[in-house]
């Protein structure tokens, strides 16, 4: 039996543009049908949803989420058995779902295999949600951003080095292989300093120019994705250089970083959402240190950010859900976020549609409404182009993934 939808506006993500009255039919999981809606011949099976007064466009994307945590005040899951994190992980899969994300990209999950998992039990029908692109642990260095400490180290002396621990260009390699090994999608290395790491500066870079092209170079070989963790401005700059597919954050990004960018198309994830929340997080329960790292990296986010988007460097979507206080299913507000930096409405909505899923390698899949696509679509209450606080969670009336409705507030 075909699905079809009503739209009353149309944003189908292919060139930012909207239709108005436009008709989707849905065979199985995929679009086969995207016509206007004085062509549609009804057939007698057909199930129609009708979404005349609402505003449809493709599955939303969130290239910046973290499933093995579920945004308490701090990073419990760091200390929980991996079986368990991975179980909550499918509960904050779902939760995006029901946020209208479709497709979700983990940058970086606290045990080896669980991201992996929750990725093959939602293809393979054991678990429902979104689509999952993993990146498994991220490698960082020894006292790096999000470093675990491990219980060999009472002893004074570490004799176990973790998989994901690298210092030197020949571990970088043997890492991202290893995360290779391990079934992920892309790579995610941690180039400077975090808001959450408990020791060094925020921006200070970790993780040297030769070992970023080490794990670019991996990246290469494999026809993978490699995107890093960079606040500063020296770990933004060596990034770059080596020629990285994507840069997460990229709070002090400046005109020399914004160079290489262009010259290496490597985008920027900015995730503004995250500093904002951090900032404000002292009396939800958030640790002093990463109030004040926040607060500090707030107020220069979103000018450079805009200023990297007004040379050309493209901005994808990306939140840091999961992190404190970043519930999943309820990240929208970087939608307004993206747009008060000074990103174009239409080019806010590709970013978390067709400008993700090239970033993906998913454009032949995911990312717009076109026929032979799958079946990811969802409604909104108002125009986000005319007024992007629309984008909340509870405005998403309609989510259909893979041609599946998951969430219908149809009146």
């Amino acid at each position: 039996m075909r699905k079809v939808m009503y739209c009353g506006t149309l944003f189908d993500g292919v060139t930012g543009k909207t239709e108005k009255n436009r008709v989707i039919i849905i065979d199985e999981n995929k679009i086969t049908g995207v016509i206007g809606k004085e062509e549609y011949q009804q057939q007698p099976d057909d199930e129609i949803i009708d979404c005349t007064d609402k505003f449809v466009m493709p599955g939303l994307i969130d290239m910046h989420v973290h499933l093995g945590f579920g945004g308490g005040a701090s990073l419990v899951e760091l200390a929980e058995p991996s079986e368990l994190v991975t179980l909550k992980a499918i509960k904050n899969a779902q939760d995006n779902l029901m946020g209208g994300f479709t497709t979700v990209r983990d940058a970086g999950f606290p045990s080896l295999r669980g991201c992996q998992a929750v990725r093959d039990a939602i293809n393979a029908g054991i678990a429902w949600g979104p689509r999952v692109y993993t990146s498994g642990m991220y490698i960082t260095q020894t006292g790096g951003h999000l470093a675990t400490t491990y219980p060999q180290e009472s002893f004074g002396q570490q004799t176990f080095k973790p998989v994901n621990t690298a210092d030197s260009p020949d571990e970088v390699r043997t890492a991202c292989r290893a995360m290779l090994k391990y079934g992920v999608d892309q790579l995610k290395i941690m180039v400077t300093g975090g808001v959450l790491s408990n020791s060094g500066g925020v921006g200070e870079q970790n993780m040297s120019y030769e070992e970023i092209v080490a794990a670019v170079e991996v990246g290469k070989m494999h026809n993978r994705v490699v995107s890093c963790h960079a606040h500063g401005t020296a770990g933004i700059l060596a990034a770059a250089k080596a020629g990285i597919t994507s840069i997460e954050h990229c709070t002090m990004v400046d005109d020399e970083c914004i160079d290489y960018m262009l010259k290496n198309n490597v985008v920027a994830v900015p995730t503004l959402i995250v500093l904002h929340v951090l900032a404000d997080g002292l009396s939800k329960g958030v640790a002093k240190s990463a109030v004040d790292k926040a607060a500090f990296l707030l107020p220069k986010h979103s000018d450079n950010i805009g200023n990297a988007y007004r040379r050309g460097v493209r901005c994808v979507f990306g939140t840091d859900t999961g992190t404190p206080l970043g519930l999943h299913g309820y990240q929208h507000r970087e939608f307004l976020y993206m747009v008060e930096a000074g990103i174009t409405p239409e080019d806010t909505l590709l970013a978390a549609t067709r400008y993700a899923a090239e970033l993906l390698k998913w454009e032949d899949k995911v990312g717009t409404i076109e026929v032979g696509k799958m079946a990811d679509i969802v409604a909104v209450d108002g125009n986000p182009l005319a007024n992007m606080s629309v984008m909340t969670r509870d405005n998403i009336k309609l989510v259909v993934k893979d041609g599946t409705v998951y969430k219908n507030e149809l009146k």
